[in-house]
C-alpha cells in the first residue's frame, strides 16, 4: 500500500473546461473593487457599499486617491481600535452579521503583525485573513478517496454543503499548524497520535465576492493519510457527516456545486498535485498562479 497518493484516472477535456469556467466566475478582482489603504499600506480591497458606508461614518484621517480610500490614525493600536469600534457600530446598525467575538491578524506584504480585528469585519474591509484547510485521504483496495465533510444545516454560511475533512481561520496569535491541529480536534476527533502524517502542502490565495464584502484569504493547505480503521467523528457540532469519494464522486458534487467554493479550490489543487488533472489545461495553470 503506498503512503503517496497519485489518481490514476484523469478528468476529461469537458469537465476541466467547466470547472474552469466556475473558477473564472467564481474567482478574482472585479472592476468595481477600490483599494483600501491603512497607513500608508494596501491592505484591503472594497466593493462599492462598504467605500461609500465607511466614506460616511469613519471619524478618523481620510482621504481618496482616484476612487481607492485611504484611513490614516497615529499608530497601528490606534487603526485597530478605530476600525473595530466601526465594526461595532455597524453590528449594532444591523449591517456587519456574524459577529464572533474571535479576531484575526491583520499582517504587512511580509507577514509582520499590525493589529488584530474582529473575523467579521474582514469582508467588508476585503482585508486579508489566513484559513486552513486539510485534505483527508485513504487508500482503499488499491484507489485513494478524499474524506469530505458535511457543513451542519446550523451554520451561518454554506450551511449544508460538502466541505474539507477540515477547515478553519487561523486566529490571533495562532500559527497555520497549530490552527489545523485545534480544528482536527474540534471537526474531525483527530488528537496528535492520528496526526503523524500530516504534512503542509501547499498556499493559495482565494480572492471572490461574497455576500458580507470581498472573501480575501490565503488558505494554508494540509494534506493527511489517515488509515483504513480511523474514521473521523465531529466534536463542535459544526460538521453533520462524513463521507469517502473517489475523484468521480468528487468532480460530480463539484459541477453540481453542493461544494463549498473553498472546499472545491482547495481539492482542485490536490487533484492537480496527484496528477487527476492536465498539468497543462489552463485549469491548471490558474491554480499555479494562484499559490503564494
Amino acid at each position: 500500500m503506498s503512503s503517496h497518493p497519485c489518481f490514476s484516472e484523469t478528468i476529461d477535456r469537458r469537465t476541466h473546461d467547466a470547472l474552469y469556467d466556475w473558477a473564472r466566475a467564481s474567482y478574482g478582482a472585479s472592476d468595481d473593487w477600490n483599494t483600501l489603504y491603512l497607513n500608508g499600506l494596501a491592505l484591503g480591497r472594497l466593493n462599492p457599499f462598504w467605500r461609500e458606508r465607511i466614506k460616511q461614518d469613519w471619524q478618523e484621517g481620510l482621504s481618496e486617491i482616484s476612487d481607492d480610500l485611504c484611513l490614516q490614525t497615529d499608530n497601528w493600536l490606534a487603526m485597530g481600535d478605530s476600525l473595530q469600534h466601526l465594526a461595532h457600530e455597524w453590528k449594532s446598525l444591523g449591517l456587519l452579521h456574524g459577529w464572533r467575538d474571535e479576531k484575526f491578524d491583520v499582517c504587512d506584504d511580509a507577514g509582520k503583525i499590525l493589529f488584530a480585528l474582529e473575523r467579521a469585519a474582514f469582508r467588508p474591509f476585503g482585508l486579508m485573513s489566513q484559513a486552513v484547510h486539510l485534505n483527508g485521504l485513504v487508500q482503499t483496495d488499491g484507489s485513494w478517496y478524499f474524506w469530505i465533510g458535511r457543513r451542519s444545516p446550523h451554520k451561518a454560511i454554506d450551511p449544508n454543503k460538502l466541505d474539507n475533512l477540515v477547515g478553519g481561520g487561523i486566529a490571533s496569535g495562532e500559527t497555520p499548524f497549530e490552527a489545523v491541529c485545534r480544528e482536527s480536534e474540534e471537526e474531525a476527533g483527530l488528537m496528535p497520535p492520528a496526526l503523524d502524517t500530516l504534512r503542509p502542502a501547499a498556499r493559495i490565495h482565494s480572492l471572490r465576492p461574497v455576500s458580507r464584502g470581498i472573501h480575501n484569504e490565503i488558505l494554508h493547505i494540509f494534506d493527511i493519510v489517515l488509515p483504513e480503521t480511523v474514521r473521523p467523528e465531529n466534536q463542535d457540532g459544526e460538521v453533520a457527516g462524513f463521507e469517502l469519494m473517489n475523484v468521480s464522486q468528487i468532480i460530480e458534487t463539484m459541477l453540481s456545486q453542493t461544494m463549498m467554493h473553498d472546499a472545491q479550490l482547495v481539492t482542485l489543487e490536490a487533484l492537480k498535485r496527484y496528477g487527476a488533472l492536465d498539468r497543462q489545461h489552463p485549469l491548471s495553470l490558474w491554480l499555479d498562479s494562484l499559490c503564494r
